[in-house]
């Protein structure tokens, strides 16, 4: 009897490796489009935008060398209830609101 060779078992995650928020670049031009949606720039090109819900005012780039937060896209209907990151759906905001929102949803018991 020849032996019947078998496929190799290809060991893969649950998940594909892509990002719902998108890669770099995407979260860069978001980060943008909410600066000139939302805030202002300076006249050396440094996008400022405030929080939608302490107003704050946040740095459009992550500059650690710059004091101050950056810009962060918050969802106004959350991922886990359907919403996605469209321009129809965010709003800027600062990382310690983005959070706190996120943490009330688990709060009031998400399914």
């Amino acid at each position: 009897m020849v032996p019947v060779p078998r496929p190799a078992i290809v060991s893969r995650r649950g998940t594909s490796n892509g990002n719902a928020c998108g890669n770099a670049e995407d979260r860069r031009r978001r980060r943008a489009w909410l600066v000139d949606t939302f805030g202002w720039r300076l006249a050396d090109g440094t996008g400022l935008v405030c929080c939608y819900r302490c107003a704050v005012v946040l740095l459009e780039h992550d500059d650690p060398a710059a004091p101050g937060q950056s810009v962060t896209a918050d969802r106004i209907v959350p991922g886990v209830l359907g919403g996605r990151y469209v321009r129809a759906n965010l709003r800027p905001a600062c990382g310690p609101c983005n959070s706190e929102t996120g943490a009330e949803l688990i709060g009031a018991g998400r399914r």
